[in-house]
């Protein structure tokens, strides 16, 4: 049945629906609006509270797309980089799982000194493979840092804190600060 607006459909459906079930055992229960004819019509299927099939599909459809979407190369890099850091977390961590704490800060100490030491000795390369390399150490001294900072090892890099404070002492006298 068609019906030119929603509520003639719902008022049909109030007045209509006990005799028609008792001839037919089954009663409409909703109107819908059909995009095909641009009317209201009725129906005895009960609305699923959620999505309709359209919009399923079309969800559906757009993961799919979404999915077969090259990665721009930096958003390969942006996966990869992740994957690296977490493979780096739990190296890390299966090494120090069973030290004391002694054995963890000395284990600490020592990563942390051969990063610096190899971050040093190539950072003024120009040669490709070698900034592949630089990336990569320092990407494992940063996760170096943050596993010993989450086991409690918080130490303060004082050569850095007193360049800093050097910076900042430079700064206000430039600046006409006392």
């Amino acid at each position: 049945m068609l019906f030119d607006t929603e509520k003639k459909a719902d008022n049909f459906i109030a007045f209509n629906q006990e005799e028609i079930r008792n001839e037919a055992g089954y009663a409409p229960q909703r109107s819908y609006f059909c995009l095909f004819c641009g009317g209201w019509h009725i129906t005895s299927i009960k609305e699923d509270i959620g999505k309709s099939k359209n919009e399923e599909l079309l969800e559906k459809l757009l993961i799919e797309k979404a999915n077969k979407k090259e990665k721009t190369p930096y958003e390969k890099f942006k996966i990869n980089h992740q994957e690296n850091r977490n493979k780096l977390f739990l190296e890390i961590e299966s090494k120090i799982k069973e030290l004391d704490n002694n054995e963890k800060e000395l284990f600490f100490k020592e990563q942390i000194s051969f990063l610096n030491k190899e971050i040093e000795e190539i950072s003024n390369s120009t040669n490709q493979n070698d900034k592949e390399l630089l990336r990569e150490l320092r990407q494992k001294l940063d996760v170096t840092y943050i596993v010993r900072k989450q086991n409690g090892f918080q130490k303060v890099n004082n050569k850095f804190n007193e360049k800093l404070e050097e910076e900042w002492l430079s700064w206000l006298k430039k600046n006409g600060k006392p």
